[in-house]
């Protein structure tokens, strides 16, 4: 498992490759492991090649918000190297990941401005999809959320198996279980996933992707001009 399998590492230079890469650790992170709270400054980021950490924001009543989901496309940690983390990072789907010391990170990045530049863009389209998904939750039904986030959970991930199960996605989505149960039964039917126990298998990602809302483009320019062209010839 090489650490360029992580978006924000993939394309470095190799002088800024190798910089980096010396204080890298490659871990495996489990189903619920919290790798820091709310309020903490993390002593360690982590970049994700397999697992997918929540962005949770944990409410007064106990309840649990997923506000994002990282995983190999950006960096556990942003926002946070340094400074108080305004989020609880919680691992929801088990994987590998590499660690680095965030004062390794402080210390590394003044001298690679292209990893810089990378994590810049990946933040500023974090933000984009942020503010999208909020549209998203007020403006499309639940058939189209539940497929936004399963196709999310796709791109940071390695595999096409997710676990999950019908009650973690009704809080993750904010919708009744009943209904994410039933909205499951339709993509079954569609033959675009599989349901097992506590786990979600993606068959068909192209069906996903043709019943997907506009919202789940934004940030992929590519792949979008494509669905574009899709919508104007039906």
């Amino acid at each position: 498992m090489t650490p360029r399998l992580n978006s924000l590492l993939a394309d470095l230079p190799e002088a800024e490759f190798r910089l980096l890469s010396q204080h890298l650790e490659l871990v495996s992170l489990q189903k619920g492991q919290t790798l820091f709270d709310i309020g903490d400054i993390p002593a360690f980021v982590y970049f994700p090649i397999g697992a997918i950490v929540s962005m949770l924001n944990d409410m007064s009543d106990g309840v649990a918000i997923e506000i994002y989901m990282l995983g190999k496309t950006c960096m556990v940690g942003v926002g946070t190297v340094g400074q108080p983390s305004f989020y609880r990072a919680c691992v929801r789907s088990p994987g590998l990941a590499y660690k680095m010391s965030a004062q390794a990170l402080l210390k590394e990045r003044m001298h690679c401005p292209s990893y810089v530049h990378h994590a810049t863009v990946a933040t500023n389209r974090m933000l984009m999809q942020l503010s999208q998904a909020i549209a998203c939750s007020k403006r499309h039904p639940i058939k189209q959320q539940l497929i936004r986030w399963i196709l999310i959970t796709l791109d940071r991930t390695l595999s096409k198996n997710i676990q999950i199960t019908h009650q973690e996605l009704a809080e993750i989505l904010g919708f009744r279980r009943e209904a994410i149960t039933l909205t499951l039964g339709k993509l079954t039917d569609l033959k675009s996933i599989r349901m097992g126990r506590g786990e979600l298998e993606v068959l068909d990602r192209q069906v996903l992707e043709n019943h997907v809302c506009e919202c789940y483009w934004i940030g992929q320019e590519r792949k979008r001009l494509n669905f574009l062209e899709l919508s104007t010839q039906t």
